[in-house]
Parts: C-alpha cells; sequence; structure tokens
C-alpha cells in the first residue's frame, strides 16, 4: 500500500504501516506534538474516540510532500506530509489551505 492509498482509504490500520517509526507530527498549538508511530497512532485513536472523524484529501501532491485536507468538522486546517524512502517521516498542521501551500516552497 502507498501512502497515497493510505491517505485516500482514510483507513487508520491501513494507515499505520505507512508511518516511520520515528515520525513527527506537529500540531497547531504548543504541546501538539508526537515524535513518534505509537504517538501519533495513539492521538488518532483518541481522536476517533471523541467522535473526531477526519476524512482526507491530498490537494496537492509533489512527489515527497502532500497537502492533506482532513475535512475535520472543527476548523479549516491543513496538513503537509514528508515522505522519506516511502513512508510519512513528518506532519505538519497548518490553520488553512493557503498556509499549507505555502509552506510546500520556503523563502530559502
Amino acid at each position: 500500500m502507498t501512502v497515497r492509498e493510505a491517505i485516500e482509504h482514510g483507513d487508520l490500520t491501513e494507515f499505520e504501516h505507512v508511518l516511520a517509526p520515528d515520525i513527527v507530527w506537529i500540531g497547531l498549538w504548543p504541546g501538539q506534538v508526537c515524535r513518534n508511530r505509537d504517538d501519533v497512532l495513539e492521538m488518532l485513536r483518541n481522536a476517533q474516540a471523541n467522535g473526531l472523524e477526519a476524512r482526507p484529501e491530498i490537494v496537492r501532491d509533489e512527489g515527497d510532500r502532500f497537502v492533506v485536507d482532513p475535512h475535520l468538522p472543527i476548523d479549516g486546517r491543513h496538513q503537509v506530509f514528508v515522505l522519506d524512502d516511502g513512508v510519512v517521516s513528518e506532519v505538519r498542521a497548518y490553520p488553512d489551505r493557503e498556509a499549507a501551500l505555502a509552506a510546500l516552497y520556503p523563502p530559502w
């Protein structure tokens, strides 16, 4: 299963298999950091248990980076997924699509 397929299917079990063991996931707010696969899976399972269901959609594909709209009911946040050797090594949350797309092309 590819990262794209796992994201598009929105299945947590499939998604687990495309996460690097040492993935880093940075949320919008201070303290929202996961430092490994287990942390990420715990966060996602807790969200599901609290009724927060994502319906992820890849809105930009740059090969080794995806902008993903999780279609969360709480806000318009988007995420940038960074791939390394075919697995997700980093995820960063942004407050909206515009900010996530801008992050794909840093000014340096």
